[in-house]
C-alpha cells in the first residue's frame, strides 16, 4: 500500500498543477494557477519525504488532501457545478483517507522495525 500510496500523491500533485494552469488558461484565474501551483509542489515534496519516512510524507500529503477537502466542499456548495469544485473535492478526499491508511500501516511498520531491534539486542 505505500508504494501505492506514493504513485496517487505523485499523480495527485501532478494533477493540482496541471489543474492550476487550465484555470489560468480557461478562465484568466492567476490565483487558480497559484494555489494549484503551490499545492501541487506540496504534494510532491510530501512524496519526496515518503521515500525515506513514509509517515511524515504522508502526513504532508494527508494534511493538504484534507485542507483542499474543507476548502472545495466550501467552494462546491457555492457553485454546485461539478467542474472543478466537485471533482477536486472527491479526488481530495480520495487521497486524503488512502494516505491517512497509508501512513498507518508505515507507522505500523515502523513500530515493528524498531521492536524487532529492541528485542534483538536484549540477551
Amino acid at each position: 500500500m505505500i508504494q501505492t500510496a506514493q504513485v496517487v500523491l505523485g499523480i495527485y500533485g501532478m494533477l493540482l498543477i496541471v489543474g492550476g494552469v487550465m484555470g489560468m488558461v480557461k478562465a484568466g484565474s492567476l490565483v487558480s494557477m497559484i494555489a494549484g501551483g503551490i499545492s501541487g509542489v506540496v504534494a510532491l515534496v510530501g512524496l519526496w519525504i515518503s521515500l525515506s519516512d513514509p509517515a511524515t510524507g504522508f502526513l504532508v500529503g494527508a494534511l493538504l488532501a484534507l485542507l483542499l477537502t474543507g476548502m472545495f466542499v466550501n467552494r462546491f456548495m457555492a457553485t454546485r457545478k461539478f467542474m472543478p469544485a466537485g471533482m477536486v473535492l472527491i479526488m481530495s478526499l480520495a487521497v486524503g483517507i488512502l494516505l491517512l491508511l497509508a501512513r498507518q500501516q508505515a507507522v505500523g511498520a515502523e513500530a515493528q522495525k524498531s521492536e524487532v531491534n529492541t528485542s534483538a539486542k536484549t540477551p
